[in-house]
Order: structure tokens, then sequence, then C-alpha cells
């Protein structure tokens, strides 16, 4: 049976929109806060009653609202902050729908009191359920106060949906941090059941700010501090080192032109560019506050106005990606975990006199290891010269400083320096060395080929051959030359050296294959090179179990320094850590 199209109630209509501005609690503070900010306010309480569903109480001293003006600060679509349609294309005001107000009385009941400088009286307006009950001079200070009750009173299908007040709360606190952080003139006070749950004295800077909001030394201390300016871009920030990490994703803000914004590019720049630097199952600290040209900005996208489109966010992204990466691992050597106290380090192996001999050189490591009988690490393809550990000599007396003591369970390396042992994790120390090695040399551009005795196939699948070849220029960029066969395969019949030749080739090609083949247009080539670098140096180099001479640790402890290579692995796992002789000592009572 065909129904008629009917036009909603206005009311209904109203109900139906508020709901995509008011969600919950936390999304009604936010428009509140919002608003008392937009007014110039230099002083803002927030006061909640279970969670914001009972009671929320906003009040400021910023510019107020003008006694005649009350009914329309609670008509959709009325504001005093955009006025044309051109307007909306240089919006430096948090609100600017005109929806705010109007959607919570559409789902409250609503009252505001407010003044401003030039009125001798101020005005009330009581408002329930969109309709106006009350509207009256009354007594009060500058500024103005809302107190919104019973939310959701009249949409019970929207009320059943929200969560536990603790859960309401927890949101409702996040909201309040978040406007705080991104203003610190203002002071900001905020109580949930008559109780001061959290406050703000206004502050000199963000970076002030920011030190109140975390409270704690250890994880400020250990923030880096930048300042970033292309065009008509400028970026301030404060990021975690590679000494702290988080179990979730939270202290990691994004702020763009005083607003705070989700925006997925940028975040995965940011935790991109700790890859290597903290385990992954881990999340850094940051706040980045983005300042760009209004017009570049699209903040139209939806009611919420988390989601903002930005033009140049690649720009952006790109600019904060490379800033962390080199702040965070300037300067670092290799370093250990003291297992004592578990906090960080700073012994270092100093390593001197090291000569590198390469493939082509007559006194290569094979040559020197002919004529000196030098023990090389055979269980790995003699083929894999240009980036295995036995590629170095170090022309030194041995114990001369870091002396490597010998291997435990096959798996974990022994050495000592003076007064300190470290154990160390063999597999993620030669991985991470050769992930380094080879990443060094797919970004300098200059790759070297050999032919394959037997040429490689590996078979697809039509639409995933379709996929590689849309993409060859790329793979072919990173030196993995390959032609189609068929509709089912394709051929591989030269490799760049990098590369170790072996019977796991196939598999090792197939694997760096598959991640364009799953990931099509979210692809670029950084995280090819990345994906690559992965999986020759994760399954290609000594794993737990192997043997491993003394020889062979001398020669890694001697080029993880001289690489300067951090103590976490490709996937973020640390792999030493530090023991000193005086914590034993103390232990055997000596």
């Amino acid at each position: 049976m065909n129904k008629k199209i009917m036009k909603l109630p206005q009311s209904v209509a109203n109900r139906i929109a508020a709901g995509e501005v008011i969600e919950r609690p936390a999304s009604m503070l936010k428009e509140l806060l919002e608003n008392a900010i937009d007014s110039g306010a230099d002083n803002i309480d927030v006061s909640v009653e279970d969670a914001g569903i009972k009671s929320m109480i906003v009040e400021d001293n910023g510019e107020g609202i003008r006694f005649e003006e009350l009914p329309l600060a609670i008509t959709h679509h009325a504001t005093s902050k955009i006025y044309s349609i051109e307007d909306l294309n240089s919006i430096y005001t948090l609100g600017f729908r005109g929806e705010a107000l109007a959607s919570i009385s559409d789902v409250t009941n609503l009252e505001i009191v407010s003044k401003t400088a030039d009125e001798n009286n101020g005005g009330k307006i009581i408002v329930e359920a969109g309709k106006i009950i009350e509207h009256k001079p009354a007594a009060a200070s500058k500024g103005t106060k809302i107190i919104a009750k019973n939310l959701f009173f009249n949409i019970p299908a929207r009320y059943k949906f929200l969560k536990h007040t603790t859960r309401e709360f927890y949101l409702i606190k996040e909201v309040f941090d978040t406007e705080a952080l991104v203003q610190p003139n203002i002071s900001m006070r905020l109580k949930n059941n008559d109780k001061i749950v959290n406050s703000y004295l206004k502050a000199n800077s963000l970076k002030e700010r920011i030190e109140d909001y975390l409270d704690d030394n250890n994880i400020f201390s250990n923030l880096i501090e930048t300042n970033m300016e292309k065009e008509n871009v400028s970026i301030y920030g404060l990021f975690s080192n590679s000494k702290i990490s988080q179990s979730m994703r939270k202290n990691s803000f994004i702020f763009l032109n005083n607003r705070p914004i989700e925006n997925r590019v940028i975040y995965y720049a940011i935790k991109n560019a700790y890859a290597n630097a903290i385990p992954r199952d881990r999340y850094p600290f940051f706040f980045f506050y983005i300042d760009v040209d209004c017009g570049k900005i699209d903040v139209n996208v939806h009611p919420s106005k988390k989601e903002v489109r930005i033009k140049n966010e690649r720009e952006i992204s790109s600019m904060i990606y490379n800033e962390i990466f080199n702040k965070v691992n300037e300067g670092n050597s290799f370093s250990s975990v003291n297992i004592e106290t578990d906090i960080d380090s700073t012994p270092t192996f100093k390593i001197q006199n090291i000569k590198e001999y390469s493939t082509n050189d007559k006194y290569s490591y094979n040559n020197y290891n002919n004529q000196n009988n030098y023990n090389n690490y055979s269980n790995y393809d003699n083929n894999y010269q240009s980036y295995k550990i036995s590629e170095y000599i170090a022309e030194r007396e041995f114990g001369e400083y870091t002396k490597a003591v010998g291997q435990i369970f096959s798996s974990y390396i022994i050495a000592e320096r003076g007064e300190e042992m470290f154990i160390i994790d063999q597999h993620a120390a030669y991985e991470r060395l050769n992930y380094e090695r080879i990443y060094k040399t797919l970004t300098n551009g200059k790759l070297e080929y050999e032919k394959l005795l037997t040429p490689c196939e590996i078979e697809y699948r039509d639409y995933e051959i379709d996929i590689l070849n849309n993409y060859k220029e790329t793979i072919e960029s990173i030196g993995i030359k390959f032609e189609t066969n068929s509709k089912d395969s394709v051929i591989i019949e030269e490799v760049p050296i990098y590369m170790p030749k072996n019977q796991k080739i196939e598999k090792m090609i197939k694997d760096i294959f598959d991640i364009y083949i799953s990931k099509g247009e979210n692809n670029s080539l950084e995280k090819l090179i990345k994906h690559t670098c992965s999986v020759i140096s994760c399954k290609y180099s000594p794993k737990a179990g192997d043997k491993l001479s003394n020889n062979d640790i001398q020669i890694l402890l001697d080029l993880l320094e001289k690489e300067n290579i951090l103590t976490n692995c490709p996937h973020g796992r640390p792999f030493v850590l530090r023991l000193s002789k005086d914590y034993l000592d103390r232990k055997f009572f000596r």
C-alpha cells in the first residue's frame, strides 16, 4: 500500500534536526562552551547533575544577549556570526549555524538569563520543547547563564540510548578538557553534583595550559616542543619522545583554527612517525595546534563540526610527520632499559675505527674471510652481502669497549661494558639494523639488480593482476620488476641485490605485492618502502633459536652503535635491557 508523501510538522522536523546536533550531554556541553568562548568570556563555570542528563548549567562573563534578541537565540538558523553565503568562506567563530540553542531548547527544559554591558537590566527566557513559556526582564550580571534540564524528556527513543551516568560524565569531562586545552586565556571550572572535578586558571601560553592538563611532570618533561611555518600554515605542538607512550589512544589532540577536530590523514601521519620508536600497541602523547587560512577549510560538513575538510591536509600531515620523525630520532644512540628501575637510561656503546667493506671491493668481507679465516655468519645466504652483519670488520682490540660475552637460550645476547651488563634480543636487534640499512638503500634511489637462476612465477587472479599493473611504476621504483605472463600469473626474472636469494624469495615478493592488492589507492610509495623493509628485515634476520658466535655478536654490537640504532625493533618492541654490577652486588649481599 502506497502512503502519501506529507510534510512533517515543524515540531517533529525540529526534533529530528536537534538529534543531529545534540547526541548526548557531552555534545550539548560542546555547543554551550563554544557559544561562551565566542562571546569573549574569560571565565566559564560548568555545573552538571547526573552527568548533565538531569541538569547542565553553563555560566560565562561574555558579551551577553540583548533582552529583545532572546527569542531569536532559540530560533533555528538565527545567528550573529554570519550574514551571507560568502561568510561561510571565512568563519572565525566556533559556532555559526544558529542551531545550538535552538536544538537544545527542542530537547530540554531551557532557561537563559543574560545581560549585555550597555543594558540596565538583563532578561530571562524559559523554553520547553521549543515553545517559549516565559520572556521577561530579570536581574543579571554581564554575561549569560544557561540552564538545561531533563535532556531528551520528549524523545524517549534517544534517551534510552544514553549510557550509564559514569560514562556520560567521562565524555563531558573529555569535552571540557579539550576546549580548555585550546583556550589558555580563559579560566574554566567543572562541577559534577556540586563537587569540583576540574579547574583551570588562566594560563600564559598553550604550553602552560597543557602542563596543567597533564598534571604529571614525568610526562610533561618528555614532551618535545615545536613551531613550524610554511606559506599559509603555522603549527605549534608538543609531542612525546620515544621514552614515554600510553596504552590507549588518549591525550592526543589536533586543533584546527582553535577547533578540536578528528582527521584520519593527520592522525595516521603522526602514528606512522612513531612506527619504529614505540611499541606497535602503544600510542604517543601529542597536542598539535594548526592555523590555516579560513578559505582553505570547510567546517560546514556536519553539525558536530568535528569533521572538517582541509584543502592542504596532505601538506600539513607531511610537515607533522617529518617533524616528529626527525625530532624523536635525533640524538638517540644505542641505549637501554634499566630493568632495576624500569627507567630509560643513557649508557652507549662507544665505537671506533669501523671499516665498511662492499661486495665489489677486493677487500670485501669474503676476501677478508678467505685470507684471515674470519668467521662468517654462514647460516644465512651468502648473496645477502649488502645488508648482512658480516659485511663489516672491526679493527680493534677485543674487549677494548663493549664486549660480547655470549648467547643464552640461543635467543639472547649477553654483553658487558664497564660496570654494566646488557641483555639483547638477537632477532629484534638484527631486524632493526637490517630494516634501517634496507630503508636507506630504497630511499637513495641507487638500486642494483641480479638475475635469478630460475625466474620466479607467482599466481594471481585476473583482477589482482590488474591492480598490480596499475601500480607497476610505483612497485618497480623499489626494485621489483615484473611482467604479466598471462591473466593468472606474473614473472620476476631479476631482483634488487638487497633481497636475499633463496628458496623463500617467491613468498617474500608475494608478501610485498599483497600489500598493494589489499590496500589499493590507500597506498603510497613511502608505505610500500616501509612494508618492504619490514617484510625482509623480519623474515630474513637471525631468529630466536639460531646459534651465534661471539664474533657475530661483537660485529652486531659495533654496527648498532655505528648506525645509531634506537632500542626498538621495526615493530616497536625494545631489544636491550641493562643491569648494573652494583645492583647484582647488592642482591648477592656483597
